[in-house]
């Protein structure tokens, strides 16, 4: 079978495409050898599924296990005696300290340890220690108090599964645990090339489809949360995924990668409200429900049994995990000037209180801004404008305006968070949205380059204005009409 030489470009472009990003990702993450930003937590979480739910041991290097110790201990000065004494008896069982005293131990809620590689037969021994509170088996934990016993229940299970089986398979190693966000990112950029290539037609849709992803790889809150090991990036991948199938008429596929996504942090259920409206066109409002909200929840469920056995029962685990992540949701976590600095949604828009991921050290110049979540304010703010102005034509685009409802109904999912009372946001939650913004942005450039639509588009804004006038002046009314079709219509 062959294929038409320019298909042969278009996938050699989508290739070239996957390959720069993620050679620049994995070189990129090959080089920070330790936690990033929030890497602290979900990256620990993860473990502590293999560690506690699972009983499973992740291998860092070679044939020793590498053990962080929780040490009993009451103030720093005990606790460095103490660390002392276990170093000691850790070289003499064969092992090797990689972190004590020196990272351990200091800080507003530090955790009292020390991290070593010791042979798997020492592990009891130590363990026996009467100083020893508790364990973790894998790469050195980071020092946070309680980080050891420490689940993310406020957040599903499905993003820790993901760095845990990488764990797993791969090595408890930074380059391993960032993996599933750098794979997320490649399967987003190939996404969206087939979800344009499927609505666009002729030259300029092709020249659209492989920009866009082009596009998407330069802006920079992509290429930051595609790197760390946070939920954030598979969030967005199966959140593109449901609204691609939504677009193609696959609702059933579509309500999988839903469920996937708030499965995967609780902020996939954020595409409901735009998604509602292709799915109650093809079939009854009672499946339109089973599958928005009823199976998400159900396989939210099945894929927290692991967690719901091992926090004692359905109830403690509901407690936790459902309730109190939706108390946690809707309260400001940090006031404001206490911790990184939070955005409203109209500021990750405009480039305004970008959450920063890494400093790094410039000999002669400090500490410099390395990995941030700033988007590309420009291209946002062209999108935003650009989607106010095509309003008058939204039906007539060649999705039918759903890409631009995905959008910006999603967008403003954040905003009607912000309001119930999350103060506490930051400009990285934007990745959800950043590769649906950049197919709206596609869409609105392919339909308003012909000059004629949009000669049409300010036609109807002239008219909008002239009635507007009327109406002001008194010589026109506004009269809404609400027509109910029965099945006999449909």
């Amino acid at each position: 079978m062959r294929f038409p030489a320019r298909y042969l470009v278009e996938l050699a472009a989508v290739v070239t495409i996957v390959f720069v990003y993620s050679y620049l990702q994995l070189s990129y993450a090959l080089t920070v050898d330790d936690y990033i930003s929030d890497e602290v937590w979900y990256v620990s979480s993860a473990r502590n599924y293999l560690n506690k739910v699972f009983g499973i041991y992740p291998r860092v290097s070679g044939d020793n296990l590498r053990v962080t110790l929780e040490l009993s201990a009451i103030g720093r000065s005990e606790y460095v005696r103490t660390a002392s004494k276990l170093g000691e008896l850790i070289e003499e069982l064969g092992g090797r300290v990689i972190k004590s005293s020196e990272y351990y131990g200091s800080g507003d809620n530090p955790l009292y340890a020390i991290c070593a590689d010791i042979p798997e037969h020492a592990l009891n021994l130590l363990l026996s220690d009467s100083h020893v509170k508790s364990f973790g088996v894998g790469y050195c934990y980071p020092n946070s108090g309680n980080i050891l016993n420490y689940m993310n229940l406020e957040h599903p299970p499905l993003g820790k599964y993901f760095i845990a089986l990488s764990i797993l398979t791969c090595g408890d190693t930074p380059i391993c645990w960032r993996l599933p966000s750098i794979v997320s990112g490649a399967g987003i950029l190939v996404a969206q090339y087939l979800l344009l290539r499927g609505i666009l037609g002729g030259y300029w849709g092709v020249v659209v489809s492989v920009l866009t992803p082009v596009i998407t790889l330069l802006d920079r809150t992509f290429r930051s949360m595609t790197l760390v090991a946070m939920l954030d990036a598979p969030l967005a991948f199966l959140t593109f995924l449901a609204c691609l199938f939504s677009l193609y008429g696959s609702i059933y596929r579509s309500s999988a990668f839903l469920s996937l996504a708030f499965s995967t942090k609780f902020n996939g259920v954020f595409t409901i409200p735009a998604l509602y409206s292709s799915y109650s066109k093809r079939v009854s409002p009672a499946l339109t429900i089973l599958l928005l909200v009823y199976t998400p929840l159900a396989i939210f469920v099945v894929l927290s049994i692991p967690l719901l056995v091992y926090r004692g029962g359905f109830l403690q685990w509901w407690s936790e995990a459902v309730e109190g992540s939706f108390r946690w949701h809707l309260t400001t976590k940090i006031e404001p000037g206490r911790g990184p600095p939070t955005a409203p949604p109209w500021e990750w828009l405009a480039g305004i209180n970008s959450f920063i991921l890494r400093y790094k050290y410039e000999e002669g110049v400090g500490f410099v801004t390395d990995l941030v979540a700033s988007g590309n304010p420009i291209l946002y703010i062209a999108t935003a404008v650009l989607s106010i102005y095509v309003i008058p034509h939204l039906k007539r685009l060649p999705d039918r305006g759903r890409l631009w409802v995905y959008t910006w109904l999603t967008w403003l999912m954040y905003v009607f968070l912000w309001f119930a009372g999350n103060r506490s946001q930051y400009s990285f939650y934007m990745i959800q949205i950043t590769p649906l913004i950049y197919c709206t942005l596609g869409v609105l450039a392919y339909y308003i380059s012909e000059i004629d639509n949009a000669k049409e588009i300010s036609k109807a804004w002239l008219e909008i204005l002239r009635n507007l006038v009327r109406y002001l002046r008194g010589e026109a009314r506004i009269r809404i009409k609400i027509e109910v079709e029965t099945s006999k219509d449909l």
